[in-house]
């Protein structure tokens, strides 16, 4: 696995962080921080600490630089999301590098949307997903979305793609919907069998997504969803998900 950033030499973390930190204050780079400015949260040390912490995170958080080394930390997981990590459990981190996400700042909410969409449907471990979503709850309750995905893991967990969908569908129409989610809401229309309505769908997102792991998947799903409504077969009922 290549190095993290939060094991980079203390001089490099630390240059990285400052260089964040003005970054953060002056654009949606590096987790949307312009995005993240209008709610304020106590100190992540008002809360407890979770599982696995770095000690950079730890002396961030000490030094009130809690959102920018969520930056950092944030830059961990895509990291280590897109490294061959077979060797630990299959993306056996991701909970607590999320997690640590969420600790140091509760208001980056794609970041911890996105590790919850993860680890709910692409790593099917609902139970971690719902864990990292009770912790983002109990730091933020107005956010209502952590609500909603805990709902749809309890309906995947029990094999009901149907009602998975019915509650996530409304979510990728906000304009912060993570991809990744985006994705899911595809991939349960089409175990549904509505061709028509995949097609509309994955049609709609190959024209809004941005990230070329949408793109891609895009463009390998269309020509399977046309070639299913070219064959001229009745669309399968819905049925629970028990793939």
């Amino acid at each position: 696995m290549s190095l993290r950033i939060s094991e980079l030499p203390v001089f490099a973390r630390f240059g990285l962080l400052a260089a964040l930190a003005g970054l953060a204050a002056a654009s949606l780079e590096f987790g949307g921080a312009a995005l993240r400015a209008g709610r304020t949260f106590p100190p992540p040390l008002d809360r407890p600490l979770p599982p696995g912490l770095t000690s950079f995170s730890l002396t961030s958080a000490l030094g009130g630089e809690a959102r920018p080394a969520a930056d950092v930390a944030y830059i961990d997981c895509l990291q280590y999301m897109g490294g061959p990590n077979d060797s630990d459990g299959f993306f056996g981190k991701t909970l607590p590098l999320y997690r640590e996400v969420q600790w140091l700042d509760p208001g980056f909410k794609h970041a911890i949307l996105e590790g919850i969409s993860a680890l709910g449907w692409l790593f099917r471990r609902p139970d971690e997903a719902v864990a990292l979503a009770r912790a983002a709850l109990a730091s933020d309750h107005r956010e209502e979305r952590y609500g909603v995905y805990i709902a749809a893991l309890a309906y995947q967990k029990h094999l009901d793609s149907a009602g998975a969908l019915k509650v996530l569908e409304p979510e990728v129409l906000r304009p912060d919907a993570p991809e990744m989610l985006m994705r899911v809401v595809g991939n349960l229309i089409i175990q549904q069998r509505d061709w028509p309505k995949a097609l509309a769908y994955w049609t709609w997102l190959q024209s809004r997504a941005k990230d070329t792991e949408t793109l891609d998947m895009a463009a390998h799903t269309l020509p399977l969803i046309r070639r299913h409504l070219a064959s001229g077969l009745p669309a399968a009922p819905p049925t629970r998900n028990t793939d």
